[in-house]
């Protein structure tokens, strides 16, 4: 007979060595199970057991044809072979979601994906199947068509999830002052609550989503107009302490200051990817690290593209990096042979975005109901329930 006393040390490291669906099951066994799968310092010792464990990629969205069901692909960080489906809800054919961010094993999800600015926002974590609606902000949104920034991530030393919004009035010129000063607010999940941050942005960030997120520091793409030149840079944000920092670009950048290029985590450092000035047919790989004078950039290696359009994703496990084409096909390329592998997948380039994942209990210690049966229409209701069997998670 399974004891009502709280487990001991013991039993405690054996469950933290489990996988999600399994502790999922065992919070049947007792009281005392159920009380410690879901006490978050127990959530926190499963993610950093499982910490090194294999991770997949998730594909952000997948439609084959009109009328399926909106899913997310995930597969092995390794091979990129397919491991599973997370299959979304369909509840009406004429929205869709989009996945804005992932980390921990939590998607942060925005429905409608249009207007961005009034859309619902949800955590979803997809192996607990436990949803969070995001409360709505109390700002005054300007009545004038805006550009939305997020950010999503957790800060490890405070122990909580938080995300960062940022809108642009869409009438800002990006050669003139701009005529609404950008809105900037952060939310807590622990808190439930937005806060909103005075800081004077003079520049533009101009991707809707955050390109990575690292040390509890989300980053983007910026840019400035000095006369008829761009001038683009990285921006960080700190999630802790709500800082803002521009970070220069490698000196070898296009000479007119516009970037082309993206951002990949790998190994628990940023890297860039970046064209030369001698061609857009080759894309370089810059590492970023920090000594005495502060952030430097240091080039690993360049990869020629000359053969086929393509654009960098990221980094999986071995060091390989994915990369996309033009018409949405995925390949991946070997820095060690200089050799491209075609993946064989097939994808809309307008959908494609690749986030690392990897399973946990993070938001169960909320007490978050499963996927809402029917989502509210203004972001102010509360989120309904629905039952386990509504909610699919095929292979």
């Amino acid at each position: 007979m399974i004891s009502a006393d709280p487990p001991g040390d013991e039993m405690t490291n054996i469950l933290s060595r489990l996988p999600v669906n399994a502790l999922m099951q065992f919070r049947c066994v007792c009281k005392s199970w159920c009380n410690l799968i879901r006490d978050p310092h127990f959530v926190n010792m499963h993610m950093n057991q499982h910490s090194s464990y294999k991770r997949s990629y998730l594909i952000s969205k997948d439609i084959l044809d009109v009328g399926e069901k909106e899913c997310c692909t995930l597969f092995c960080d390794e091979t990129f072979t397919k491991h599973k489906k997370l299959e979304f809800p369909l509840w009406e054919s004429t929205k869709s979601f989009e996945v804005f961010g992932c980390c921990n094993g939590v998607l942060f999800l925005l429905y409608p994906i249009a207007p961005r600015s009034g859309c619902n926002m949800y955590f979803w974590n997809p192996a607990t199947k436990i949803v969070k609606n995001v409360s709505s902000s109390i700002v005054q949104l300007p009545d004038v068509p805006v550009h939305v920034v997020f950010g999503f991530g957790c800060v490890p030393k405070l122990d909580e999830y938080k995300v960062v919004r940022i809108l642009y009035s869409e009438q800002m010129n990006l050669t003139d002052p701009p005529k609404l000063p950008p809105i900037v607010e952060v939310y807590s999940l622990k808190t439930d609550s937005w806060t909103k941050i005075e800081v004077d942005l003079s520049y533009f960030i101009t991707s809707h989503m955050a390109k990575a997120f690292l040390d509890g520091s989300i980053y983007w793409v910026a840019r400035k107009v000095n006369e008829t030149l761009y001038d683009d840079f990285i921006v960080s944000f700190d999630m802790a302490d709500h800082v803002f920092e521009e970070i220069k670009l490698p000196k070898s950048c296009l000479d007119d200051g516009a970037l082309t290029g993206s951002f990949s985590v790998f190994c628990d450092s940023l890297y860039l990817f970046v064209h030369g000035p001698e061609s857009l047919d080759w894309w370089h790989i810059w590492l970023m690290k920090e000594d005495c004078s502060g952030k430097v950039w240091c080039h690993q290696f360049k990869i020629d593209c000359s053969f086929k359009i393509s654009w960098p994703l990221c980094f999986i496990k071995n060091g390989e990096v994915i990369f996309e084409s033009i018409e949405g096909d995925l390949s991946l390329y070997d820095p060690m042979n200089q050799q491209f592998q075609d993946l064989h997948f097939q994808g809309n380039p307008e959908m494609i975005e690749l986030f690392a994942y990897k399973e946990s209990l993070v938001l169960l210690d909320l007490g978050t109901k499963s996927w809402p049966s029917k989502f509210p229409d203004d972001g102010n209701e509360k989120v309904e329930s629905q039952t386990q069997s509504q909610e699919s998670f095929t292979g």
